[in-house]
């Protein structure tokens, strides 16, 4: 198998769930590709988030501000409200959840594919959005118990036969996940409840 790395040569979006430093401290990272592959890339981000990339961001959010001769990233700015839009030919659907007490994340849906990273409850009028999904990756922080801004794999898996998905993949594991032997214990879910469940891995195709 080749490397999806090697083949890339054109990034599409960049579609930010929210604006916490782990969802947007690689934007800068993208200097290198739009210095030597790609002139821009189109960033999608709801107007809450980029009121506080206008700060964590400012030089790339307004590039007046860049030293001549600095290599940023080059950036083209999307504002999104939680309404479907279209990145090329592909429909893109906001799945709205919390992710903490007052604080709204985005999931999103590709076609049959639901992506909620960052959760700690799911609004009932998102339920609605996840009907029919056949692949969801799910956010799984800790094996034992959710914290207050992450699941954790026991209300994951609630989650899951609740919106019973075809499959599910979760991630977003955090040390204490023990790989193989979490992925050994979901995997007796399928002969017990019929769930294909698994923890996801870098590389996974």
């Amino acid at each position: 198998m080749v490397p999806c790395f090697w083949v890339l040569r054109e990034i599409d979006a960049v579609i930010i769930t929210h604006s916490h430093a782990d969802a947007i401290g690689g934007l800068d990272c993208l200097r290198d590709w739009t210095n030597n592959v790609q002139p821009s890339i189109p960033i999608y981000v709801a107007p809450r988030d980029y009121e506080v990339m206008k700060m964590t961001h400012h030089y790339l959010v307004d590039t007046s501000t860049v030293i001549p001769g600095a290599a940023v990233s080059t950036l083209q700015f999307n504002i999104m409200e939680e309404e479907p839009f279209t990145v090329q030919d592909l429909e893109v659907i906001p799945l709205p959840v919390w992710h903490g007490q007052g604080y709204r994340s985005l999931g999103f849906r590709f076609g049959d594919i639901c992506y909620i990273s960052d959760v700690s409850d799911i609004p009932d009028e998102t339920y609605k959005l996840l009907e029919d999904c056949q692949l969801l990756i799910l956010d799984a922080l800790r094996p034992d118990r959710s914290s207050s801004t992450h699941f954790g794999l026991p209300r994951a898996l609630e989650e899951v036969r609740k919106i019973k998905p075809k499959r599910t993949l979760f991630t977003g594991m955090m040390h204490l996940m023990d790989h193989e032997k979490v992925n050994d214990d979901l995997a007796r879910l399928m002969e017990t409840e019929g769930l294909d469940v698994q923890l996801s891995y870098d590389g996974l195709s």
